[in-house]
């Protein structure tokens, strides 16, 4: 009868130790693939930004073209124009 219990108590207590194995190599996993989600994200944010630059410099060098070709397009007059308003603010600001 002892040795009957000392049995399920030893498999017992070989499954717990493996379960705290399992867990253990589950929570660095975890860190790991939380710091690789951070770096993804910093990557991704970075990318946007890049993207953004790239896209406002494509606006310039439309603006510049359309301008330089002699002919006005409506994107080109209404960037102008914007841009015109924005100097105008900052003068206003200066002013005051």
């Amino acid at each position: 009868m002892a040795t009957k219990h000392e049995t399920i108590v030893k498999e017992l207590d070989y499954k717990v130790g493996k379960l705290i194995k399992q867990y253990i190599l589950s929570l660095e996993q975890n860190k790991r693939l939380e710091a690789r989600n951070a770096e993804l994200e910093a990557q991704v944010q970075a990318l946007q930004q890049e993207k953004q630059e790239l896209d406002n410099k494509l606006k310039t060098a439309r603006t510049a073209n359309a301008i330089a070709s002699g002919g006005e397009s409506e994107e080109a007059r209404l960037r102008i124009n914007r841009l015109v308003r924005e100097v105008e603010k900052c003068i206003a600001l200066l002013n005051n």
